[in-house]
């Protein structure tokens, strides 16, 4: 609770004039995110550009952290950086998981008891729990003197806030772009391709599916940089088709059985994620048109790597893999040659789990 706690100060700091319904709208949204499933997509699309039309630009910040992996997104602080049917797919990826229980609802009212020992909120939250903790909005007070208008998304849209930001300067470019995510083991390059997907429905291409076969692994071709990669399947299964502008398929090698085992199909899209390590090779410099890496510390590595992983495969990622990921990154400095990189770790981001 104590990251719940911080919030609660810095919300109290922020806005001063807060009342009891404010603060428990803020540790519901801490719950339970948005609340509510968005039924209809379009309507909904509709009221955020209505309400976004009625709006003056604010100077406050553009995600405002509430906790438990959320953010508020202030739609006056937008600007024209996203498309709003972007910043609506954020809120309909958000809301599309349930969350919460009433339970730890309860719990984290404790909390704001704890926090702000005060008869006007004890009176508030009685008759907030009798009538069965519904929806509610922010009181009068508050609309007036801080105008909200802003959506709940998940605070990994923060986190990648600049990748989206870059992908739709791109796509006002051209009609269609290929995303390469490159990184270390454990930073989250799957978690990120699987997020550009859920808001553009994008194809994602995995470098795992071009690891070399077991005939290919000769000393001299694992001595070089990145060579354990089958760049050269790689380059003529998918990057000469992406060209083409027409649908494809590529053969997928199973690690777990050492051999090509099923095809997967790519449909043109405006926008292609390639995610994995090795998909920023030299070979392909000129393939993609935004090269991202993620980072990640070596404590917050292991600790993902041992979560999602267990311990005895830690150990082979240890001994086998990261050496020849950073030996890799090192001769071709993959970070300084990427248009972003962008540390998974920073702001105390544990990333959700199964990053890789």
């Amino acid at each position: 609770m104590d990251e719940l706690r911080s919030i609660v100060r810095a919300h109290r700091k922020r806005y001063p004039l807060l009342e009891p319904v404010d603060l428990a709208k803020l540790i519901y949204q801490n719950e339970f995110g948005n609340g509510h499933f968005i039924q209809d997509e379009a309507a909904s699309l509709a009221r955020l550009k209505q309400e976004v039309s009625q709006l003056r630009s604010s100077g406050s910040q553009l995600f405002e952290p509430i906790g438990n992996g959320l953010d508020r997104l202030h739609l006056g602080a937008l600007g024209d950086t996203l498309p709003l049917e972007t910043v609506h797919r954020f809120f309909v990826v958000t809301a599309a998981v349930p969350r919460g229980s009433v339970r730890g609802f309860e719990q984290k009212l404790e909390v704001l008891r704890e926090l702000c020992p005060d008869d006007s909120l004890d009176s508030f939250l009685a008759g907030y729990q009798q009538a069965g903790y519904p929806l509610i909005s922010h009181s009068t007070r508050y609309k007036e003197e801080y105008a909200p208008s802003y959506r709940v998304v998940r605070s990994d849209f923060a986190l990648y806030y600049p990748i989206f930001k870059a992908v739709e300067e791109l796509l006002r470019q051209t009609e269609r772009i290929t995303v390469a995510i490159d990184g270390p083991s454990g930073s989250g390059k799957s978690s990120l391709g699987q997020r550009l997907h859920d808001v553009y429905g994008c194809p994602v291409i995995a470098m795992d599916h071009f690891f070399l076969r077991p005939e290919q692994r000769t000393e001299k071709r694992l001595e070089a940089p990145g060579g354990n990669i089958d760049h050269e399947r790689f380059q003529a299964e998918v990057l000469e088709k992406l060209r083409g502008g027409r649908p494809f398929s590529y053969r997928v090698y199973d690690c777990q059985r050492d051999e090509l085992t099923r095809t997967h199909t790519i449909s043109p899209h405006q926008l292609t994620v390639v995610e994995g390590c090795y998909s920023h090779h030299p070979a392909f410099v000129g393939d993609h048109d935004l090269r991202v890496f993620l980072k990640v510390s070596p404590n917050l590595q292991r600790s993902r790597l041992l979560q999602r992983n267990g311990p005895a495969m830690l150990k082979r990622f240890l001994q086998e893999w990261i050496p020849l990921e950073e030996r890799y990154f090192a001769a071709f400095d993959i970070p300084g040659h990427s248009q972003i990189v962008l540390d998974t770790g920073a702001n105390g981001w544990d990333g959700p789990k199964g990053v890789s």
